[in-house]
């Protein structure tokens, strides 16, 4: 293997393990990156050595390390999204005067990253940072159409989905359904869920390998929804998502391989 191989492969390693934003042992992260065990083993002592990964003896995993973590704090990824979308998100909110949001997944959880809010004095709010129960959310539904299958799981293990209510599912699997279909129509609609008389849509962005990289939502009252309104606000953004989409050299997104059951 040439050093230029080795940092390759380093790399893929590092991506792989943010992306999780958890521990992953040996061959599981193999098989993702597409290398046998013994080399991905090597690769993990190596980057262990020098801080960018982390162990954990008990359950024989890893997980960024320090360096790793650190060295990503200079870039602050979130702001580069934010900078990114804004512009986007500015058309969307002008166009329709509709609270306008930037999703991301990270670390598990779902996060507001950006957000405009409509000029009525009846608008959804949004604030930033982790965002509590994203099933509830058309981009929080979004985000987690596109993980693996693990993920879903995970999150619904830790959520009591009975209390959001009829329109929004009350088992593990009636989510995992629901979120067959977000990701199979590519968007979101989520109306009036946990009585919120918010009506809301949510289409994701995503980059050159499929992956998905945020969502952007779309939220209004109820009492001032309509059926056209609603299918204007869908297909515009349906539109500019893609637009996003292309910018960044990306692709039609699907879910993991690894989420198929």
């Amino acid at each position: 293997m040439s050093a230029i191989q080795s940092v390759q492969k380093a790399i893929r390693v590092l991506q792989t393990l943010d992306a999780e934003g958890d521990w992953l042992g040996v061959r599981e992260l193999a098989r993702r990156i597409e290398l046998t065990p013994p080399t991905t083993h090597n690769l993990l002592n190596t980057l262990r050595e020098l801080s960018f990964v982390e162990y954990n003896a008990t359950t024989k995993q890893y997980r960024l390390g320090l360096a790793a973590i650190r060295l990503g704090e200079g870039t602050d990824p979130l702001n580069q999204i934010r900078l990114f979308a804004r512009p986007y998100i500015e058309a969307l909110a002008n166009e329709f005067d509709e609270t306008v949001a930037v999703l991301v997944w990270q670390n598990d959880q779902a996060v507001a990253v950006d957000w405009i809010q409509a000029e009525h004095p009846l608008a959804v709010t949004h604030n930033h940072g982790v965002v509590e129960n994203p099933i509830v959310f058309a981009s929080g539904r979004v985000l987690l159409a596109y993980q693996p299958r693990a993920v879903q799981l995970r999150y619904a293990a830790r959520e009591d989905l009975t209390r959001f209510g009829p329109n929004s599912p009350l088992t593990s699997d009636e989510m995992v359904e629901l979120l067959e279909k977000v990701a199979a129509d590519g968007f979101a609609i989520t109306k009036n869920v946990a009585n919120s008389g918010i009506v809301a849509l949510g289409a994701p962005v995503f980059d050159s390998k499929g992956n998905i990289i945020l969502a952007v939502g779309c939220s209004e009252p109820m009492s001032r929804s309509s059926e056209a309104n609603l299918s204007a606000v869908q297909k515009r953004l349906i539109e500019i998502t893609g637009i996003m989409t292309r910018k960044l050299g990306g692709l039609s997104g699907s879910r993991p391989s690894e989420s198929v059951a």
